[in-house]
């Protein structure tokens, strides 16, 4: 039988997911942040009263490249791979648990995902709370060895 992951790390992960846009949000604007402040393809007024080619867009790309710190492109590069690695855990976490059965998905989805409070679990899915929360054990057992299985959710690590 595979090796399951912990149950706390699902719960953490379960947890993390309605987190997760939130922080590719802030990635997208220090991106942009950067992008805004170094590849800014503005130059110069020409003034001179000569004739000038009216496509200068190799130009403007040229200068924008020179003037660009290379930290600052591997900062970028850095930033965009985190986003696509958020990106990618949050549909990894979303097909496993659209995986499990109908009504462990409804009680981890309103518990874990829509962040309801037991009480409106219970009524949202007519079971008692004690119920939703034996059936929560259940779906989080079955996520625990399919979570571990899965190779972009059992090798993420969180960047506080």
């Amino acid at each position: 039988m595979a090796q399951a992951m912990e149950k706390g790390r699902v719960i953490e992960l379960l947890e993390y997911y309605k987190d997760i846009d939130g922080e590719v949000s802030i990635y997208r604007k220090i991106i942009s942040d950067l992008t805004d402040q170094y590849y800014n393809p503005i130059g110069a007024i020409q003034c001179d009263g000569l004739p000038k080619g009216k496509n200068n867009i190799s130009r403007q790309t040229e200068n924008m490249a020179l003037n660009i710190p290379d930290y600052v492109s591997d900062e970028i590069r850095e930033y965009e791979a985190k986003v696509q690695q958020l990106q990618a855990l949050k549909a990894q976490i979303l097909q496993e648990v659209s995986r499990l059965k109908l009504k462990e998905k409804r009680i981890i989805f309103d518990f874990y995902m829509h962040n309801l409070k037991w009480e409106q679990v219970a009524v949202r899915n007519s079971y008692s709370e004690r119920q939703c929360k034996n059936i929560r054990d259940t779906a989080l057992e079955t996520l625990s060895q399919r979570f571990e299985k899965n190779q972009i959710i059992s090798q993420f690590k969180r960047i506080a």
